[in-house]
């Protein structure tokens, strides 16, 4: 319903109006289109350099930790192969005084290494604990770490942040290595040393590292558990219990746009190969993409600028070019009234303006010169019409009474009946049908099967009066016999044929009709045997039939008689100059008279 409400109500807008709409439709809409391209083509490569850039910044990341990792690891050769500490872990038994000892060992490796490290533990194949400070001697200090109980392991371990609480109640957050000590002699594994380091260097790496204002890195464990991020309390949390929860986090790139947080995020990451671990970058999409912003402010600006150029200016274009057309309009107007003498003022020029006024010019003075052509023809028309209703009445009049013509064929065939001759009763039957049909004024046109039928009831009448020599054949396919034809053209034909090839050899002939279709029209032939016709005569004949055709004689229609020249002036008055009579003779073996007349059959008149 709204569709059809804004067509009817665009019907009603004028053409100025329509022209500033379709202006202004076109150019928001290429302004937005341009504005969703820029924006999906910028958006792909802001995309595609936020991974470059983010997987060499967690690259870079991924080595220093890792580099990190191994120097820790080196530094603690010289600790883990003291004599003190491999006699500890191989013993069975110990003095407090040993202990002591290796705790000041600890303390030393402490002192003149990393500061980052929070806690150092020996720990025995037997789970024996020696921390580098005593108070933290206590089993139950560390049943909580994720290292206490854990059997020994021939590789070096990294366990991701957990909250230590060895050191007081609220604890802090820290990552554990675990490295194997190995026998300096029989190289069997012996104990492993721990070292808690806190969560410092990892931020103050990260920290140098940034992408945008407030981008940030953090790391997640295998376990999906978080190892670092800026946020010190989510720190050793699983990420199922943070914010971070909703980000989609995967090896693969290919989406990195998220939302998080209520706004576009650029999510990537890469693991590390030492420690399985994920480095996550998380940037807002905004962030990176300055250039988007500017490009959307621009583009609204030069919307905004369009429209109002277009709300000012074209109207002014219109009115230039609006005003040739209304002026039409009403010029239009005043030829639907009748009034053909209008013009327009001709302006010299090419644009399509100039020359449809031009062109009206010449349409009206067409127009005028069309109606008084048709109104010329339409009289044609009605004469031809009137003509061709005069030469009918002329053809079908016989000069005698027909009332009187059937009274006296009808006691003629009676009395034939009476007197038992059948020959007198069937020649009078069939002179009457023909003398019936001829006299039949409703119909200008008929079947061809009708005409034929007539025919034939006429040629039985001339085999009566020439019983043994005379012959006649028709060779005319059905589909012929509903075409439609002009009454009464056969017979005058055979007529002459009959009188001209047959009587003067005493009925010895033969009359052949025929008929056979040639594009869209259809030709019949009546052929005889006879003498043929005379060329002096021939030209005459056919003078007198392109004569009528070029110009039709009301003189023919005055002819008392029903050959040639009246059948053919009938076709041409019915179908046009195209159609009527043509003569062919033969010299001493007969003639041909073709007749031609348009293909059409009963339903199509009907139609029409």
């Amino acid at each position: 319903m709204k569709s059809v409400f804004s067509f009817l109500t665009l019907r009603t807008l004028s053409i100025k109006k329509k022209m500033a709409l379709a202006f202004l439709s076109v150019s928001v809409f290429s302004v937005l289109l341009l504005g969703l391209f820029s924006n999906y083509y910028y958006s792909k490569a802001v995309e595609k350099e936020f991974v470059t850039v983010s997987n060499e910044a967690t690259a870079r990341l991924n080595y220093h930790l890792d580099y990190y990792y191994q120097q820790l690891q080196q530094s603690t050769h010289s600790l883990i192969q003291n004599n003190l500490i491999q006699e500890w872990l191989a013993g069975e038994s110990y003095t407090s005084l040993d202990v002591q000892s290796v705790e000041k060992e600890l303390r030393s490796y402490l002192a003149l290494n990393y500061s980052e490290i929070q806690g150092m533990f020996l720990v025995s194949r037997s789970n024996k604990i020696i921390s580098m400070a005593q108070y933290f001697g206590k089993l139950d200090r560390f049943s909580d770490e994720p290292w206490y109980g854990k059997p020994l392991q021939p590789d070096v371990d990294i366990l991701p942040t957990h909250i230590a609480k060895y050191e007081g109640a609220s604890g802090r957050p820290v990552m554990s290595m675990v490295l194997p000590i190995y026998d300096k002699n029989s190289l069997d594994l012996i104990g492993k040393l721990v070292v808690d380091i806190s969560l410092q260097e990892i931020g103050r790496s990260f920290k140098s590292s940034q992408l945008g204002e407030t981008g940030t890195f953090f790391i997640l464990s295998g376990e999906d558990s978080i190892v670092y991020h800026p946020n010190e309390a989510w720190n050793g949390l699983p990420r199922s219990r943070t914010e971070l929860a909703g980000l989609r986090i995967s090896d693969r790139q290919d989406k990195p746009i998220q939302r998080f947080r209520g706004k576009d995020y650029l999510i990537a990451s890469t693991r590390s190969p030492v420690t399985n671990w994920r480095i996550v970058a998380c940037v807002p999409f905004d962030e990176l993409a300055v250039g988007l912003s500017s490009a959307r402010f621009s583009m609204f600006f030069v919307l905004g600028l369009i429209t109002l150029l277009v709300i000012c200016v074209v109207p002014l274009l219109a009115h230039r070019f609006v005003h040739p057309i209304l002026t039409l309009r009403s010029l239009m107007r005043q030829v639907s009234k009748g009034d053909l003498s209008v013009q327009t003022e001709s302006v010299p020029g090419e644009d399509e303006l100039q020359q449809l006024s031009h062109s009206f010019n010449i349409m009206v003075k067409r127009l005028d010169e069309l109606i008084a052509t048709n109104t010329r023809l339409q009289f044609k028309d009605m004469q031809a019409e009137l003509k061709q209703k005069e030469v009918l009445i002329k053809a079908l009049q016989n000069q005698i009474n027909p009332h009187l013509l059937y009274n006296s064929l009808g006691i003629i065939t009676s009395m034939a009946y009476l007197e038992k001759v059948p020959v007198i009763e069937k020649m009078a039957r069939n002179l009457a049908d023909v003398y019936r049909y001829t006299a039949k004024f409703s119909d200008m046109e008929v079947d061809l099967e009708d005409e034929l039928r007539q025919l034939r009831k006429y040629l039985e009448i001339i085999h009566v009066r020439f019983p043994k020599h005379f012959q006649s054949y028709f060779f005319i396919n059905e589909k012929f016999a509903r075409c439609r034809a002009v009454k009464f053209i056969l017979q005058p034909i055979v007529e002459n044929a009959v009188k001209y090839a047959i009587e003067p050899r005493g009925g010895a002939g033969v009359v052949i009709i025929s008929a056979y279709d040639e594009g869209k029209d259809l030709i019949i032939e009546v052929a005889d045997n006879g003498p043929g016709i005379e060329e002096e005569e021939l030209q005459r004949i056919n003078g007198q039939l392109r004569q009528i055709s070029a110009q039709i004689d009301p003189s023919y229609a005055q002819q008392d008689s029903l050959g040639i020249t009246n059948v053919h002036a009938r076709l041409v008055l019915r179908y046009g100059a195209d159609y009527g009579v043509c003569i062919t003779s033969f010299a001493g073996r007969g003639a041909v008279v073709s007749i031609r007349i348009p293909i059409i059959h009963q339903d199509a008149n009907a139609d029409g």
